[in-house]
């Protein structure tokens, strides 16, 4: 209680202090409070407070609210008998003389009147005007106002203390949302966090993720630039430099400079983008420093900032706009609470002229009057000056402010609480009984009407919901703030032509220069961009060039706005923008490179029949093979002669077949790798080599046996006859067969993914590289022993040159494999390659064979046919000559000899060891009349 009187007493010194009290009422049973800036703030100190007169800010807002008054008490039955009064009192937009202005709403409360109340007669007591019943309703009810936050704040503060309501047409501060600080205050605008949500969303929406932020140095710029950064953090939007400035030329100079250099304006990158928090009365010589610090000029295409204004910028303050400021306010986007035009306020204050009565009851009018149109009220008839009566307002000379809706939902909407809170606390009261009893003094008001309680009727004002006078519906959220909606402006100005202007805005919005772009409500944003002033060539705000595909970012000084680009591997993908993540064998990344994609799903590698790497080795391939067809038909055409005889038939037939399987194991190879493919490539390749280098190596040890067995003894070797090389053959291919057909039951054959390269998945079959090259080793013993054999029987007699061939032949098989060895890992990393190479070297392998042993055979049958004939001139060996010492067994019988190509006698497989002296010592033996296919065998 005591600190309530202290306060009391304060305020009433206070009061006195201040002298005259600028306000206007209005009489009535319930009295509704107004603070409005009616007048500016004064630009000194020591002088007024209050400056010139605000003509939409201020008088516009005066007649919204009286206006509002008069149709809700022109409807009789709205609050049932009683009628609204007002006292509206002007702020000047000065938030310690808005706070002094508000004590005339508590004083009766506080047990103070105005002196005018009051009267003398004849030196007694002054005595009330009226009725104390009169002076009682006087109190005012509920407060409509402020518009500046700043000034809102204080008179909320105010209020609060005397349980008074509040609802407020402008003021949009976030702290005002504090039920704990402010609980008997609404509005129907929304909080500014809402606007910075908006604000945001164009950001975002035109990707400025690096801006400047300038506040004013008062609680609306301080709070609104708090909530605007935390937002923005939210966003990854970064503020380059946070300006606070005063209300003075110097301040403004300072901050317009610091934000020039984070413009950075001979770059295409920098802060553009200014987030501007500021009251209207610092905008003029902001934009008036702007267009002096840049130098602007029209037409120059110069870079420029671009503001991002709140609704604090008044789109109808021509001082924005004058001269050069026009240029630097040219692209300026501006949040403006979405508001209609109210056709039937308009038509009210355009019929406002002196001498109504409406016109006198607001003694703001008649300065408005002398201000806007030059003019002197009650001047004499002869007077040539400029006479007010005389002036009328005109639809050219007149916009409504912006917020003229919100003030007559702010008065409907208390009107609707009142009716509300009557309806509980009166229920019994006659509506017509009270309408014709409202004007006798006699009446006695509703007890619950006398003293309105303010909690219950901010409860009855948040449940409040109807549709204005231009159909928008009306309520409060819990926290007591209006519906979140915006209007998104952009300043063009009239440089444009008409014609372009036109094609951008409504006929009814030509008038001014602000065009309509867009909307943003309930956290959804529209944004028509072909009615921007740049059109599709959105203005840059960012620290860094966006990074081109495959490159991440790293940050400068861990700030997320500003980067350099360093490129990302082929094969990673951007986990986020600063980091690069390696897909993993067999991914790829997709061509936005945010993740990757599975290869072998896309691009499964394998050989295909179509490319060059497949045809050449098949055309190798299919040549071989059709000679090899070639010869067996050659040879089966002349079985019976000599040359095939002593080649060894049998023998010659596994190796064309050998050579066949060899030439056909490039079809499997270059074939799709599937389970039976893959089996028979592990067996068929082993096998087909096997079956070659068994027969080869047969024949070399056939030679060797027969020529080594001769220097010792005349006993036949054993396993010479056909039969016998053939099985030794395929006893010897038969281990290579049996062990390929283990390996697969050990690991049964499938396919796998191998990664050559980190773009490629090959297919290929499910055993590694060098477990394949095992399984030739079997082969590669093969082909040492028969070189080894080979090279034992290279010095036998002439007439044995098949042996020479066959040395000849496994010495480029061995050159040739140790050269694939080596090539074919050396070519791992590509498939193609490596599969062509085995394929060739294979198709080689049998060539190799198939030219040295086989040509000169054909030569023979085909071309020197004179030497493919049997010759009856050999002798037969009956005996040996019993006094040689060389003479090492018994006479060989039914052994046949063939003739030298000089007709000279043909040595025996057993002399053709000796020495020429000796053979010459031999007896010669007329051999019998015919020869069998072994005889032959034995010499070739």
């Amino acid at each position: 209680m005591y600190s309530v009187v202290a306060l009391a007493t304060q305020i009433l010194v206070s009061v006195h202090a201040v002298g005259d009290v600028r306000h206007i009422s209005i009489t009535g049973d319930l009295v509704l409070g107004g603070v409005f800036p009616v007048h500016w703030k004064a630009q000194r100190q020591d002088g007024d407070p209050c400056g010139a007169i605000a003509e939409t800010r201020g008088v516009h807002r005066v007649e919204a609210m009286l206006y509002a008054l008069d149709v809700i008490n022109s409807q009789q039955d709205f609050l049932r008998g009683y009628k609204l009064g007002a006292l509206i009192l002007d702020s000047c937009s000065n938030p310690a003389y808005a706070l002094n202005q508000s004590l005339d709403f508590v004083r009766e409360l506080i047990g103070s009147t105005e002196p005018s109340e009051y009267q003398c007669h004849d030196g007694s007591p002054p005595t009330p005007k009226q009725s104390k019943m009169l002076q009682t309703r006087r109190n005012v009810v509920a407060v409509v106002g402020g518009s500046y936050s700043s000034v809102t704040v204080q008179v909320a503060n105010l209020l609060r203390l005397f349980r008074i309501v509040q609802v407020s047409p402008a003021s949009t501060n976030a702290d005002l949302s504090d039920k704990a600080r402010f609980e008997f205050f609404a509005r129907t605008v929304p909080s500014d966090n809402y606007q910075v949500r908006a604000m945001i969303s164009i950001a975002k929406e035109f990707g400025w993720t690096y801006i400047s932020l300038l506040y004013s140095a008062d609680e609306y710029g301080e709070l609104g630039a708090e909530a605007f950064k935390k937002e923005a953090r939210k966003e990854n939007i970064c503020i380059a430099t946070e300006e606070r400035v005063l209300n003075k030329k110097e301040s403004i100079s300072e901050s317009i400079d610091n934000l020039i250099k984070k413009l950075q304006p001979e770059k295409k990158v920098g802060a553009r983008v200014v987030v501007l928090f500021v009251g209207t009365e610092y905008v003029a010589e902001l934009m008036n420093q702007a267009a002096e610090k840049m130098k602007l000029q029209k037409n120059a295409g110069k870079k420029k900032l671009i503001w991002l204004a709140s609704e604090g910028w008044d789109r109808n303050n021509e001082a924005y706009i004058q001269g050069q400021r026009k240029l630097a306010a040219q692209g300026a986007i501006v949040l403006m609470l979405s508001s209609q035009r109210v056709p039937s306020f308009e038509d009210y204050f355009l019929k406002l002229h002196p001498g109504s009565e409406q016109f006198e009851r607001n003694k703001w009018l008649r300065e408005l009057w002398m201000s806007k149109f030059d003019c002197e009220f009650d001047l004499p008839d002869q007077s040539t000056r400029n006479r007010c009566e005389d002036q009328r307002n005109t639809p050219d000379s007149f916009t409504a402010d912006d917020k003229v809706q919100y003030v007559i939902d702010a008065v409907y909407a208390l009107a609707h609480a009142l009716r509300s809170y009557k309806d509980e606390v009166c229920p019994e009261e006659n509506v017509e009984n009270n309408w014709v009893s409202r004007k006798d003094d006699r009446r006695e008001a509703c007890v619950g009407m006398e003293n309105i309680d303010g909690g219950r009727l901010y409860h009855h004002l948040l449940k409040v919901k109807f549709d204005d006078l231009v159909g928008k519906k009306v309520h409060f959220t819990k926290e007591g703030d209006g519906p979140a909606s915006y209007t998104i402006l952009n300043y063009q100005p009239a440089s444009m032509s008409d014609k372009q202007r036109r094609d951008k805005m409504d006929l009814d919005t030509f008038r001014s220069d602000y065009v309509e772009i867009g909307s943003w409500s309930e956290g959804q944003l529209e944004i028509q961009r072909s009615k921007l002033d740049w059109g599709d060539d959105v203005p840059l705000s960012i620290c860094s060039m966006p990074c081109q595909k495959g490159y991440r970012k790293q940050l400068i000084k861990d700030e997320i706005c500003c980067w350099a680009c360093s490129k990302c591997e082929d094969y990673e993908y951007l986990v986020n923008e600063t980091f690069c993540l390696d897909c993993g064998p067999g991914w790829w990344p997709n061509a936005d490179r945010k993740s990757c994609f599975n290869i072998a799903e896309r691009n499964l590698k394998h050989m295909k029949w179509r490319s060059w790497y497949s045809i050449v080795p098949a055309i190798f391939a299919s040549l071989g093979i059709g000679t090899c067809i070639f010869i067996i038909l050659v040879f089966m055409k002349h079985n019976d002669t000599p040359v095939v005889k002593a080649s060894g038939r049998e023998l010659c037939y596994i190796l064309l077949i050998a050579m066949i399987m060899c030439y056909m194991m490039t079809f499997v190879l270059l074939a799709r790798p599937v389970t039976w493919v893959c089996g028979l490539k592990r067996t068929g390749i082993g096998f087909a080599f096997s079956c070659l280098y068994s027969a080869m190596l047969v024949k070399t040890n056939r030679i060797a046996r027969i020529f080594s067995q001769a220097t010792r003894s005349a006993v036949r070797p054993g396993c010479i006859s056909p039969i016998s090389q053939v099985l030794l053959t395929c006893f010897l291919a038969g281990l290579q067969l049996l062990g390929s057909l283990c390996w697969l039951a050990i690991v049964p054959p499938g396919t796998r993914h191998i990664y050559p390269t980190r773009d490629q998945v090959v297919l290929t079959c499910n055993v590694p590289d060098h477990h394949f090259l095992y399984s030739l080793a079997y082969d590669a013993g093969l082909i040492v022993l028969t070189t080894v054999y080979a090279v034992q029987t290279r010095k036998v007699p002439e007439n044995f040159n098949e042996t020479k061939w066959i040395a000849f032949s496994m010495y480029t098989t061995c050159v040739l494999w140790v050269s694939w060895i080596f090539f074919f890992f050396g070519t791992g990393t590509d498939y193609q390659i490596q599969t062509s190479s085995l394929c060739i070297s294979i198709s080689m392998s049998a060539n190799v064979v198939l030219v040295c042993i086989f040509s000169p055979k054909l030569w023979i049958i085909l071309v020197d046919k004179h030497k493919n004939v049997r010759k009856q001139d050999g002798e037969y060996m009956l005996a040996k000559r019993s006094n040689t010492s060389n003479i090492h067994g018994p006479a060989l019988q039914n052994t046949n000899t063939l003739s030298g190509v000089h007709g000279e006698a043909e040595p025996t497989p057993y002399t053709a060891l000796l020495g020429n002296d000796k053979r010459k010592t031999s007896r010669r033996i007329t051999p019998p009349s015919c020869t069998n296919s072994s005889a032959q065998d034995t010499f070739l």
